[in-house]
């Protein structure tokens, strides 16, 4: 099936398209599993209009993007409820954009963090390294009796062998610290290593990006499925973000998950998204 006849359009993100391509963009209208506070599939759409409020300007690279645009896919149309058919129909869009648009980060606006699995799943020849941004280190074996689900989706990675840099931690179970003792292919720096300054970031190749909203605080994201207190601060993030693209041979592509635009307070969390996807393109390119 073509994978395109799997998309459905949408307002562009910044309001803008231009032949000056600086990524790829697509939404993931997803929170299936969504167990606090369901409602991260409407981000996609809030985070594309409150880009097109916002200056074109990233402040890590120095760039002026206004006459540079992205190839806004639009949204993924997927099955309601149906998580597995959905994580099918993820996983080929992403196949098929990878395929396409070979050279361009691909960009995913979610939705709920388990998308991030069919997508690096179907990248997965791709990547070198899967760096993550999250409050939540997501490695339980199950959760409420699923195994697919957004506090599992990254202990199904690891058991594919993708190598992982988990930064911004702060809330664990027990369970997902036994778990980390056991393996070598995942490095985590909590919160506190952030502060510290200790984040290493060396060789790391051809890296995807996932960047879960919670692993900033509440007092600046306030609009996420599951607030965490005690998280980073915008510019802490933008500093690793910088560091790790820094680090890298190649952007691979990103994702920006677990924006709730029904628990947001007047669309800042939103806007910041649509910030960061900015930033991300501009570190792809190059700057400062």
């Amino acid at each position: 099936m073509n994978w395109r006849l799997l998309l459905q359009g949408s307002v562009k993100f910044a309001c803008m398209e231009s032949s000056s391509n600086i990524g790829v963009l697509v939404g993931v209208p997803m929170d299936y599993t969504s167990t606090y506070k369901p409602g991260s599939r409407f981000a996609p759409d809030y985070i594309r209009n409150a880009s097109c409020n916002i200056e074109f300007y990233s402040l890590s690279t120095g760039r002026i993007m206004e006459s540079e645009g992205f190839i806004d896919l639009g949204n993924i149309i997927l099955p309601p409820g149906d998580v597995g058919k959905s994580l099918s129909i993820i996983q080929s869009v992403a196949e098929g954009a990878w395929r396409e648009y070979q050279g361009i980060p691909l960009g995913f606006l979610g939705g709920e963090h388990l998308i991030t699995y069919p997508i690096v799943s179907g990248l997965i020849d791709g990547i070198d390294t899967l760096v993550v941004f999250d409050a939540h280190l997501d490695l339980r074996d199950e959760y409420l009796g699923s195994r697919l689900n957004h506090a599992s989706f990254l202990r199904r990675l690891v058991e594919k062998g993708v190598r992982v840099i988990h930064i911004g931690s702060r809330a664990y179970s027990g369970e997902e610290l036994e778990y980390l003792k056991t393996l070598e292919n995942i490095k985590v720096y909590s919160v506190l290593d952030v502060l510290e300054k200790t984040v290493e970031a060396a060789e790391l190749g051809r890296v995807y990006i996932s960047i879960d909203m919670d692993v900033i605080d509440p007092s600046y994201a306030p609009g996420v499925g599951n607030p965490e207190p005690f998280g980073l601060t915008p510019l802490q993030l933008l500093g690793l973000l910088k560091k790790i693209v820094g680090s890298s041979s190649r952007l691979v592509g990103f994702d920006i998950v677990e924006v709730n635009p029904l628990v947001d307070v007047n669309d800042v969390t939103s806007i910041l998204a649509g910030k960061l996807v900015f930033e991300l393109a501009a570190l792809a390119r190059g700057g400062r």
